[in-house]
């Protein structure tokens, strides 16, 4: 709460003085009112001064306080989804990275260095994805692939939620086609139907994998996808996607979806967790 706090006072610091100028200004308008309409009564000092002020100041760093971390508690069952502000990478459990129809693994065109999928290759194989296209091709064997003349990268489309378990030292990630790439240009691109349809095969996969573990996702369609949806709304179909496959079936105890910094000022999750509350 307190690292929260000061994110509040170091990105807001006018937000938070105009609180305090706002609240000290009504409680003394207050005191100035009670001396003149209550006969015997008078207010003034240093105490009251001090008082207000620190009155002020609470109110102030409440207005600018949000939290960066939330828990919502799925209803009749064990599951909760955990949000926060955080690096995906340092998070325990199962990591999911969203990739595209292809698996690529080359940077440039296939694959942006600014993507999650690209920083994951980058942070994980030093660009050099030789052992990552080795264990895709024991992943995806019974995966059934369509061939595709494409100008860079690999040329096996797979379908939309296939996912590949990829093993990186003592951590596990869990890859899930979620985006389409046009074989020309190399442009990836999804919408709200593959986003579901990638969520529920993510999911599948995930009650076989995680074993307990927490299972640990990025903003999935915020990115070079380009789904265009808000954060809000974005982060709510994916908590709602974890709500109706847990009603069906338990996927693991804890999910969390990892939001990056850059989206703080986005959206407050007190308003979140408030709307699945209702």
């Amino acid at each position: 709460m307190i690292s929260d706090l000061w994110r509040g006072v170091s990105k807001h610091p006018l937000k938070l003085a105009q609180h305090i100028f706002a609240t000290f200004s009504m409680l003394f308008t207050l005191i100035k009112a009670v001396n003149y309409f209550v006969p015997g009564v008078k207010i003034g000092g240093e105490v009251p001064f001090v008082v207000m002020l620190l009155v002020g100041l609470i109110v102030g760093l409440k207005k600018i306080w949000k939290p960066s971390r939330i828990q919502i508690k799925i209803a009749n069952c064990n599951t909760v989804v955990e949000v926060i502000f955080g690096d995906l990478f340092e998070q325990s459990g199962l990591r999911t990275i969203s990739v595209n129809d292809f698996f690529d693994s080359k940077l440039g065109k296939p694959v942006s260095d600014k993507s999650l999928h690209g920083i994951f290759l980058q942070k994980c194989f030093g660009g050099h994805p030789d052992s990552f296209d080795r264990q895709l091709v024991e992943q995806l064997a019974s995966a059934v692939g369509t061939n595709v003349d494409k100008s860079e990268g690999k040329d096996v489309r797979y379908p939309i939620g296939t996912t590949a378990l990829i093993n990186v030292n003592n951590d596990r990630y869990l890859l899930v086609a979620l985006a389409k790439t046009d074989p020309e240009t190399c442009k990836a691109s999804a919408d709200v139907t593959m986003m579901w349809d990638a969520l529920h095969a993510l999911w599948q996969r995930a009650r076989i994998e995680c074993g307990g573990h927490p299972l640990n996702l990025a903003l999935i369609g915020s990115g070079l996808s380009g789904l265009g949806l808000p954060t809000r709304d974005l982060l709510n179909l994916i908590i709602l996607s974890v709500i109706t496959e847990t009603k069906a079936k338990e996927i693991t105890q804890c999910i969390r979806v990892v939001l990056h910094k850059d989206r703080f000022d986005d959206l407050d999750l007190r308003d979140v967790k408030q709307h699945w509350k209702e």
